[in-house]
């Protein structure tokens, strides 16, 4: 069953904490003994390199602890 709030969430700009665009999330990993979200699934923007990027890729998409999540609104803001 889909969750209204992470529907909300797919699709929205995540950015660096300089602001600067990574990409969009595409999905969201869930913890299911607790519920809690662990991983952002992003995809990046065409001028990112995932590869350079600190966090591993999985299906094409780059997973980002939520523990880098500085704050979830209209944009995604990132502690790195």
């Amino acid at each position: 069953m889909a969750s209204s709030f992470g529907q909300e969430m797919l699709g929205r700009t995540v950015q660096d904490k300089k602001g600067k665009e990574l990409g969009k999330l595409t999905d969201l990993v869930v913890d299911v003994s607790n519920g809690e979200i662990c991983e952002l699934l992003i995809k990046c923007s065409e001028n990112i390199d995932a590869s350079r990027l600190p966090f591993p890729t999985k299906d094409g998409a780059v997973a980002i602890p939520s523990t880098e999540v500085s704050s979830f609104g209209n944009v995604i803001m990132l502690k790195v």
